[in-house]
């Protein structure tokens, strides 16, 4: 908490609400922007999505931290249930129920809904390498069309052919985790998948690759895949990958990687359809402050992102990805449920922030952004750091787009949003009022940020 409250009471005891000069303070890679008079279009909460984190039992969860969270999107499909194998260890009948259940609870609350087939067929991290079963063993798809067709047969029973889209693996460039025979034998999987999906369950989108890591032109399991899917016309209806390699990876950043997946497309003279990152963030990141960094780049390049799950076994099935925790955290079937310092900044995100979304620009050092709004009557910006400290300036340019004068004095309202841990409650913390004097059409104000998790949203009427 310290952070910020020192910086109000710094601000409050200075001449006009100003800091000492910025080239005291910070250097310019450590500045982001928002941009009043840029109109970028109605938000709809495209990072509020998340990777299983919902039990088996619908309601288990109160509706309120679905809908307070802004829940739109989820993945899912059986993943290490202790109780459920898969098919390839004669559990698939379990895990497809559960499939059932969370595809439920997701329409329930007008969410759409991934199905990691590979969870279905039992390669989810823990199956043995030593004796799993894998497509095309022995030269032959019979064991694997078999579970393709059974599959489709439960989709259509279950009326699961709308607002859902099949994942055909997850991560397979990681060699031993969830998939273990080969560049070769993905491909071709791929292709086989596609092709059989495309025949028997026609019009339900296909998702992939879901590789662990970025777009890349020097990355040979994506350059194989485009040299593939654009050879035999097995292209995804929908592309994925995952954003979970931390802050120093330049590949884990839709700043890198959206622009990279554009480039390959174009290179290889294909389509350019909808991109999904249905895997984002770190552990580390899943705290305020990096959640509101995650949140300004979604909003940013216009893509839909699911939260990322650190946890294993049944609580992978719990706690809407790291939002909630308890009363027993220890138990599947456990209730008493609370919000804990992150799902807070969800909330602010999806029931305060409305209106119109206006252009922000983060730090070039890549660790400070933001994402801004406007309503009838109030500008809100919600900052965030990733894994960073130090002293940045949130600089908001064109006051006057809002009818304002160019100089004058604005009173900025200071929410903070602190973490004790995931199994914490939280709140969020009202800081009080500053006012701020600017001129030359634009208003800046330091963020002391004093540690790598808490983060704060600003308000000011107009």
């Amino acid at each position: 908490m310290f952070g910020l409250l020192s910086a109000i009471a710094l601000l409050s005891s200075l001449p006009h609400g100003r800091a000492i000069p910025l080239d005291e303070r910070q250097s310019s890679s450590m500045y982001t922007y928002v941009n009043l008079a840029s109109n970028t279009g109605t938000s709809v909460h495209r990072a509020s999505g998340i990777l299983y984190g919902v039990p088996d039992a619908q309601g288990q969860i109160p509706s309120s931290f679905y809908t307070g969270m802004g829940f739109n999107y989820l993945s899912a499909g059986g993943a290490q249930d202790p109780s459920y194998t898969g098919w390839i260890y004669g559990g698939y009948t379990g895990r497809m129920a559960e499939v059932v259940s969370n595809y439920k609870t997701a329409r329930t609350y007008g969410a759409q809904f991934i199905l990691k087939l590979s969870d279905l067929w039992g390669a989810d991290g823990t199956q043995d390498n030593s004796n799993a079963i894998w497509p095309d063993d022995n030269s032959s798809w019979t064991e694997y069309d078999t579970f393709l067709a059974q599959v489709v047969s439960d989709l259509k029973a279950n009326s699961m052919t709308s607002n859902i889209k099949i994942l055909i693996w997850n991560e397979p460039d990681l060699s031993g985790t969830f998939w273990n025979v080969g560049m070769s034998r993905y491909l071709d999987t791929w292709s086989h998948t596609v092709t059989y999906f495309r025949t028997n369950l026609a019009g339900v989108p296909l998702a992939g690759p879901a590789f662990a890591n970025g777009p890349s032109s020097s990355n040979t399991w994506w350059t194989s895949f485009l040299t593939r899917v654009k050879a035999d016309g097995t292209a995804p209806d929908v592309y994925t990958w995952h954003l979970e390699g931390g802050k120093s990876n330049s590949l884990s950043d839709l700043a890198t990687t959206q622009p990279n997946m554009v480039s390959l497309l174009n290179s290889y003279g294909m389509a350019i359809p909808e991109f999904v990152i249905d895997e984002y963030g770190t552990s580390a990141e899943e705290v305020p402050g990096g959640s509101a960094w995650w949140i300004s780049r979604f909003e940013r390049y216009n893509m839909y992102g699911l939260r990322g799950n650190w946890y294993s076994l049944a609580q992978l099935h719990d706690f809407l990805a790291g939002l909630l925790g308890k009363t027993d955290v220890n138990s599947a079937t456990g209730t008493g449920y609370y919000a804990n310092g992150d799902w807070n900044v969800y909330y602010y995100y999806a029931t305060t922030m409305v209106g119109y979304r206006v252009a922000t620009t983060g730090s070039t050092d890549g660790l400070m952004d933001c994402y801004a709004v406007v309503d009838s009557s109030t500008v809100r910006i919600l900052v965030g750091g990733r894994e960073t400290t130090g002293t940045y300036e949130l600089v908001i340019d064109n006051i006057s787009s809002l009818g304002l004068a160019t100089s004058g004095t604005i009173t900025v309202h200071t929410y903070q949003f602190a973490w004790g841990g995931a199994f914490v409650a939280e709140s969020k913390t009202d800081l009080g009022t500053v006012a701020h004097t600017y001129s030359s059409n634009t208003l800046s104000f330091p963020i002391y940020q004093t540690d790598t998790t808490t983060t704060w949203a600003f308000e000011f009427p107009y």
